[in-house]
């Protein structure tokens, strides 16, 4: 107990100090938080500065106004601290495009789902029977899309891009001639999707550790690279608007050109209707390229601590 003789500065100061013996580390804590959040918000302050200030430049492109105006949006939105596991503004939900099931000779129906059904357990009967078909019938459509669906598991993705890629290919050959009996809306949708699931490809035969797995050939990472360019120009030409469902390739193809702020921009606005884990891993991704490592520290411990989270629900 405190001697009630003491003068009431002194009692105050004894009082303070055993507090602080009490919860030192707790308050050390607070100030390095709050020390944190100081400097974030300083940078961040800063940074919309220069922004304003290169906009207000009046020869300024128009592309480099709208990556400068996309970061200062995302800037001007967030706030240290702000960052959730989801976007940061919300988005307008459009419908989203459903890929066709192609079968015109009804041939590959039954086996789709003993493969690739909600309730489908695969066995080797089943994979020898789809190379029997890709044999017998090696220009049937439905068998060639469903051979593209079935290497196109996110499973296998990291492991046999080139042979997706190639899968792919062969399928847009088929919707370029056979496929002209189709509807034209479900050709062209059959087409956009194709052409993604094939750009999805090349870019995963890019990515740095699958090439430490697989190293180019001579020659092969410009034939790649050219190769994902011209997907992406088709891709555009058959869905010029901007698309959830394509957004990886939209994005690539930003950053490809180093408008990382667009790219950021363009995630966040459809960030609703993408794949969460994948969204915050990607934003940790975008806000990396911007060299922005104050927000991008944020958005990794919430990407990190969500996993968590989804492993603990699970187990």
């Amino acid at each position: 107990m405190f001697n009630l003789r003491l003068p009431p500065l002194s009692r105050l100061i004894a009082a303070f100090s055993l507090c602080i013996v009490l919860s030192s580390s707790a308050a050390q804590a607070q100030l390095r938080v709050l020390s944190k959040g100081n400097s974030l918000s300083k940078w961040r302050e800063t940074q919309l500065a220069v922004l304003q200030q290169q906009l207000s430049q009046a020869n300024i492109s128009p592309e480099l106004k709208q990556e400068l105006q996309s970061q200062a949006k995302w800037l001007e939105v967030w706030t240290p601290g702000s960052l959730t596991k989801d976007p940061l503004w919300p988005s307008q939900p459009v419908k989203l495009l459903v890929e066709p099931m192609l079968d015109p000779l009804d041939l590959a129906a039954n086996l789709r789902e003993r493969l690739l059904g909600n309730n489908a357990k695969p066995t080797s009967v089943d994979t020898r029977e789809l190379q029997e078909l890709l044999t017998k019938h090696p220009d049937d459509l439905g068998i060639r899309q469903l051979h593209l669906h079935w290497l196109d598991q996110s499973q296998y993705r990291a492991t046999y891009p080139r042979e997706i890629a190639q899968a792919a290919s062969r399928v847009l050959a088929l919707l370029n001639g056979e496929g002209q009996e189709l509807k034209a809306e479900v050709r062209e949708r059959a087409q956009a999707f194709t052409l993604y699931r094939r750009g999805r490809a090349l870019y995963y035969r890019t990515i740095p550790e699958v090439v430490a797995k697989t190293p180019f050939k001579e020659g092969e990472k410009e034939e790649t690279e050219g190769e994902l360019l011209g997907v992406c120009r088709q891709l555009k030409e058959i869905v010029p608007h901007e698309r959830p469902e394509f957004i990886l390739l939209e994005t690539i193809m930003l950053k490809r050109d180093h408008w990382h702020g667009r790219a950021l921009a363009l995630l966040e606005n459809h960030g609703g209707q993408l794949n969460n884990s994948w969204f915050q891993k990607t934003r940790t991704e975008y806000l990396r390229d911007l060299g922005w490592d104050g927000p991008a520290n944020e958005a990794q411990a919430i990407y990190e601590a969500s996993r968590t989270e989804t492993r603990t629900v699970k187990e």
